[in-house]
């Protein structure tokens, strides 16, 4: 099995750096690495990899150091290879992939895995949303409202840069929820499942997930499982400011799904029709703003990629 490493060296404002250093240094297994240099090249070196790996019809394990959004990368890059199993080492300041899927704590077990278990993984599934005729794929989750705005106002932020400093990046993401409160605009939107569209007035966020966690530790969506083939689509509407402002930490123990305001539906196929400008984003990164008078269009796709399974 070939082993190769993508490096964000930048994840965590220097936390990707350091964690490689820290991890080649124990290394006992050969190993390629490939570091990051902009936005997406994730996704160029992991398609690369993968596109040799089949034709030489090898397998071979990705590793991604770094955050949330370079597994994003990897997982776009690699498409539908089979050949190739990931595997992650937490490297950012959310880490939401990491509350769910296994990932590597140490470089012995990187080289156990590589050496005793080079077969075990798990296939899983992945959402996609189709943006600029191009279907993005998510592993964790992907939204459009005030979700994405908080993700988008703490990843630009220099508060984010000042907290992942002393390992508290994630309180980023809280701090801009708190602030939203008082700022983000509601919208309306229309749901489509199945041929039977559904009206939601002043939304919050509509968030279509594959594991449960998003925002650094938010359990946004409690019941979602990312090899049941489906999609779990959550919005908040029709909450005030105060009320949500209230339950806002129920949402780290997924308990905020009491509420009345709160629904989710489950499905393969989400289409929404939305009439404002909004933040759309995926698994945290910030893809545009839609269109006035759009859709988005949601699909799963099942077991469409390997993780390392230890």
């Amino acid at each position: 099995m070939k082993l190769h490493f993508i490096i964000n060296e930048r994840a965590g404002n220097g936390k990707g750096s350091r964690v490689w250093d820290s991890f080649k240094k124990e290394l006992n297994s050969p190993f390629s690495y490939h570091k990051t240099d902009y936005k997406a090249h994730g996704s160029v070196i992991a398609k690369e990899i993968a596109k040799n790996a089949q034709s030489l019809d090898e397998a071979c394990l990705i590793v991604a150091i770094g955050g949330d959004g370079t597994i994003h990368e990897v997982v776009n890059g690699i498409a539908n290879c089979q050949n190739v199993i990931v595997g992650a080492i937490s490297a950012g300041s959310g880490n939401d992939f990491a509350r769910y899927f296994r990932t590597f704590n140490t470089a012995k077990e990187i080289d156990q895995f590589v050496q005793e278990n080079q077969s075990s993984s798990i296939s899983y599934d992945c959402g996609t949303v189709e943006w600029d005729k191009e279907d993005i794929r998510f592993v964790n989750n992907s939204g459009i409202g005030f979700d994405a705005y908080v993700a988008a106002s703490a990843n630009l932020s220099s508060l984010k840069k000042q907290l992942n400093k002393i390992g508290l990046g994630k309180l980023s993401y809280m701090y801009y929820v708190l602030r939203g409160l008082f700022t983000f605009a509601l919208f309306d939107i229309i749901v489509e499942l199945n041929g039977k569209q559904q009206k939601y007035e002043n939304v919050w966020f509509v968030t279509v997930s594959n594991q449960p966690y998003f925002g650094g530790g938010m359990k946004i969506s409690p019941r979602s499982i990312p090899n049941d083939g489906l999609l779990e689509l959550s919005i908040v509407h029709n909450l005030s400011r105060l009320k949500l402002l209230v339950v806002f930490a129920s949402v780290f123990f997924g308990k905020h799904t009491k509420i009345k305001e709160f629904v989710q539906i489950e499905g393969e196929q989400f289409t929404l029709y939305i009439q404002d400008e909004l933040l759309c984003h995926a698994d945290g990164e910030i893809l545009g703003v839609t269109k006035m008078n759009s859709t988005l269009q949601y699909n799963v796709q099942v077991n469409s990629w390997k993780m390392i399974n230890k």
